[in-house]
């Protein structure tokens, strides 16, 4: 991905990223505000609830106070109670024709009766009572107000239901909580004393729940004289808790008895909800334990809901009172913050990104520019114009440093033209001088190689030469030691024979003429073997003197070849078939180094074994002259036998000894003619082999400078 979209794209990203965070810390904030906000609502709004109910049950007791103790009262009381007796002997059934059969109004209106037209006393009473007791009902907004007497007969009712005129201790409703409201009333006998009675559905109201307050009436002697009751207003009830007031759209608050069923109507509900809905919450329960607070929970219809809830108690009956709201209502503020927030960021984002697309180009259009510029430099196009060197921001140091880049790059084109031309000026020079070195070269090693060949075959022809020399003196040495024995045999025949000496003088002395002439022959070839080897010895000289000037071509060419890598070295990849043939010629110099080298020590023993036999050929020769002076004496002897006859033996030994001198010295000349001989084959051998390698170096010093032209030329080419 270029910069052009990744710009963008980060730009983009970190701005959504802090919406992100700004809007989730707003909005936890505000979601934790809100909630912070509503529990102290519901809490207010419970307290308010709870107070008003209080305020509202206590205004209850104080009518009744009032009301028992009002003068109005105690005469109605009195009236009622003086004309039940003249009802007969059933009441109940009288005043229910009267006044509820008989009644013109409809049912639930039947209060609208002043009184029935029958004229009794009790009619009477009614007609000037029952107006102010309507008036006090319908002000105070109570279902219905009662009035007993002691015995239990209920003698007057604003609303006229089916318990009106019966009996609540022993008659139809006697087990009713209007029964019960009575019976507790009345058994108390403290004025003032107020008792109360929780909703239950009665049975008179058609099954509505009814829930009875009542007190004693008590005579101006201090005793009761009878009950007064009032059926709590349910209206009143629902509107203290019905106030909407700080609940929004779905909070209510409502009443729970300790059997889980509501006392006040739902808000939700068309219907009334008193005694018909159950409720079974963790408030209610928390609530009815004596416990107060705040919940999140679900609520009765279903809903998560946030509950505040508190305890109450009134008259012995025990009631949780709840304020509650759904948590969605509770969050909906937030959530609309929230979508709102989502609606502003993403126009943002989008014009954060517009702004970024806009931003974007204007730094990566002259990057992308001066990127295709710097590609036209880097493919060699030193013409391409640099972009956006006007800028006075990073984009514009960036471009005034690539037309430094494109001036270095111009400045080092120019450079290494004039390397170039300099390398192929150089690469002339160096063609040239190899050229002349290899021809010099070649010239050198073709003189060289003709000397040696020259030298060799003179070697080849002196080893051969020493070889036919060896040889005779090795033929002459056993014709020598032949004659050296059969002196020594004739010796040994003389000392035998002494007493016929004189007899054998003349063949004594031809035969010392003999061995004189013999000796005198081995004089002459031993002088001769000395001659040929201190030829072969100078040969052997002459040959280490080539070899030597060999080792010197071949260091001279090592040193050639050297500068000549040197040269290929600098010559670069021009030079490299060239180095190739450096290194061969530096092989082939060193191979002709050792060989050389070879050559001088095989010559070395050469001129070490010439050097022994020209000693044991001046061995010989001395030997030769002492046998030729014995030969002298012996001819001596016989002149003077017969003077020096006792001499003989002594003479003989000499002369014994002297042959056997002879011919040992004899068998050394023939032991070192024989080593001449191999060493002289030796010689012939290594001249021949030096030849060849001789030859074998021409051949490829000619392949490589052959070589070397053809490189050349294609170098040229």
């Amino acid at each position: 991905m270029n910069i052009s979209r990744k710009l963008p794209l980060i730009i983009v990203l970190s701005s959504l990223i802090l919406a992100t965070a700004i809007g989730a810390a707003n909005y936890y904030q505000a979601s934790g505000a809100a909630h912070t906000a509503i529990d102290s609502k519901l809490s207010a709004v419970l307290e308010i609830r709870a107070a008003a109910l209080r305020d509202y049950l206590a205004s209850l007791e104080q009518d009744m106070r009032i009301v028992a103790n009002d003068p109005t009262v105690h005469e109605a009381l009195d009236a009622f109670t003086g004309s039940w007796a003249a009802l007969g002997a059933n009441p109940a059934a009288r005043l229910q024709r009267l006044y509820i059969e008989d009644n013109p109004h409809p049912t639930g209106q039947k209060e609208n009766l002043d009184a029935a037209p029958d004229r009794s006393a009790y009619s009477a009473a009614h007609a000037r009572f029952h107006l102010w007791f309507r008036k006090f009902l319908r002000e105070r907004g109570y279902y219905d107000v009662f009035l007993f007497d002691l015995e239990g007969n209920l003698v007057y009712t604003v609303f006229k239901e089916l318990d009106y005129a019966t009996n609540l201790e022993t008659g139809e409703w006697k087990d009713t909580d209007l029964g019960n409201a009575f019976r507790a009333a009345r058994a108390s006998a403290t004025a003032g004393e107020i008792v109360f009675f929780d909703f239950k559905p009665y049975a008179p109201s058609h099954g509505a729940p009814a829930s009875f307050i009542a007190t004693s009436i008590i005579g101006a002697n201090g005793d009761p004289v009878g009950v007064l009751t009032f059926q709590m207003p349910i209206d009143r009830i629902n509107a203290v808790m019905g106030i909407t007031a700080g609940l929004g759209e779905t909070g209510e608050s409502y009443i729970v008895g300790e059997d889980r069923l509501m006392r006040s109507d739902s808000r939700s509900s068309d219907e009334s909800t008193i005694l018909a809905q159950s409720i079974d919450t963790d408030a209610v329960s928390r609530a009815l334990a004596g416990g107060s607070g705040l919940v999140a929970e679900t609520g009765y219809r279903g809903h998560a809901v946030l509950a505040a809830h508190t305890p109450f108690d009134f008259g012995g009956a025990h009631w949780a009172i709840i304020a509650e709201i759904e948590i969605d209502e509770v969050e909906a503020p937030v959530a609309a913050m929230r979508n709102t927030m989502v609606v502003v960021a993403s126009v943002l984002l989008m014009l954060v990104g517009a702004a970024a697309v806009l931003f974007s180009r204007g730094i990566t259009r002259p990057i992308a520019q001066m990127t295709e510029a710097m590609g036209k430099l880097a493919s060699g196009d030193l013409s391409a114009e640099i972009p956006a060197r006007d800028r006075a921001d990073e984009v514009g140091a960036m471009a005034a440093a690539t037309q430094v880049f494109k001036d270095n790059a111009a400045e080092m084109d120019q450079l290494r033209q004039q390397a170039d031309a300099e390398t192929e000026r150089n690469q002339t020079i160096l063609r040239d001088r190899i050229k002349k070195l290899s021809d010099q070269l070649q010239e050198a090693a073709q003189s060289t190689v003709v000397e040696i060949i020259s030298v060799t075959e003179k070697m080849s022809g002196m080893a051969k030469d020493m070889a036919g020399a060896a040889s005779s003196v090795t033929s002459e040495s056993a014709t020598v030691a032949n004659s050296a024995l059969e002196a020594s045999q004739n010796v040994q025949t003389v000392a035998s024979a002494a007493e016929e000496i004189s007899s054998q003088v003349t063949e004594l002395a031809r035969q010392v003429k003999h061995s004189t002439d013999i000796t005198e022959k081995a004089v002459v070839e031993a002088e001769r073997t000395n001659s040929t080897v201190r030829g072969l010895a100078t040969a052997a000289e002459k040959i280490g003197e080539v070899a030597s000037l060999i080792s010197d071509i071949a260091e001279q060419t090592n040193l050639l070849a050297l500068n000549a890598t040197i040269e290929a070295a600098r010559a670069g990849e021009a030079g490299k078939g060239f180095a190739v043939v450096a290194n061969e010629v530096k092989s082939l110099a060193n191979q002709t180094a050792k060989a050389t080298e070879a050559i001088g020590q095989q010559i070395a023993g050469i001129q070490t074994v010439s050097d022994d036999v020209v000693a044991a050929i001046g061995a010989i020769a001395g030997t030769i002259n002492e046998v030729n002076t014995i030969a002298t004496e012996i001819a001596r002897s016989i002149e003077e036998q017969d003077a020096a006859t006792h001499l003989i033996a002594r003479n003989v030994q000499e002369a014994a000894t002297g042959t056997q001198e002879v011919s040992r010295g004899i068998d050394r000349v023939s032991e070192i003619s024989g080593e001449s001989g191999r060493m002289a084959e030796s010689v012939q051998h290594g001249t021949v082999e030096v030849s060849d390698a001789v030859k074998a170096l021409q051949d490829r010093l000619t392949a490589i400078l052959r070589e070397n032209e053809r490189g050349d030329q294609s170098a040229q080419v």
